[in-house]
């Protein structure tokens, strides 16, 4: 899947640093497909205040230059999430969408993950 012009990208060890440095940030996982065999495969996106939309894509480019990382649902979105998402709850719909909710409900719009300098 292509990566939209008005996005920019972002490997794994750019989120460690965007961990590291404290900004509050939120991520969404965009359904792109499906394998051959039915699973859904997601991509994740990474948003900060006043910044574009950073796709999460892999450290090795391939032939064609950088593409979308894609998860899916077990072990891979889970754990990443765990690892590398802002705290919100994962949500899945009937469809395979995927909503993130703040942990223990709440009806107000999540501010993301706090990060603390270590």
């Amino acid at each position: 899947m292509p990566i939209a012009r008005d996005q920019i990208l972002i490997t794994i060890d750019g989120v460690k640093d965007l961990i590291g440095s404290g900004v509050d940030f939120r991520c969404r996982y965009e359904l792109v497909g499906f394998t051959d065999d039915g699973k859904p495969r997601y991509q994740c996106v990474y948003l900060r205040e006043r910044e574009p939309e950073a796709v999460l894509v892999s450290t090795r480019f391939g032939p064609y230059g950088p593409e979308a990382r894609l998860f899916n649902i077990w072990p891979g979105l889970f754990k990443h999430h765990h690892e590398f998402g802002d705290g919100r709850n994962l949500c899945f719909g009937s469809d395979y969408t995927i909503a993130l909710s703040t942990p223990g409900g709440g009806d107000g719009v999540p501010s993301g993950r706090k990060h603390k300098n270590n």
